[in-house]
């Protein structure tokens, strides 16, 4: 989930500094939000991606995932995942 964006070099090439694209907000995860949290983390680099981009997460990944984190409730967790991956797949396709 990680990416450390422009380089300072392209921030300046385009006339921006480093606090121009950085986001310093906080963010809060909810106790029960934090295992699908977690489980989304865990698999954000298996995206199917078809013509036009992202279409969802690789389900059989986050069973995966989900088996070797020792998930009680898989069905719950999948279904906060697919909220996430919901939210993810909107603002990929804003770009």
């Amino acid at each position: 989930m990680y990416d450390p964006g422009p380089s300072d070099e392209e921030l300046e090439a385009i006339g921006l500094l480093r606090e121009d694209v950085e986001d310093t907000s906080d963010f809060e995860i909810w106790p029960e939000s934090w295992l699908p949290f977690q489980v989304f983390a865990e698999v954000s680099t298996q995206w199917r991606v078809g013509a036009g981009g992202p279409t969802g997460l690789d389900y059989t990944q986050v069973r995966w995932v989900m088996d070797l984190m020792k998930v009680e409730e898989p069905l719950d967790t999948l279904h906060a995942v697919q909220v996430m991956e919901s939210s993810a797949l909107r603002k990929m396709s804003e770009k």
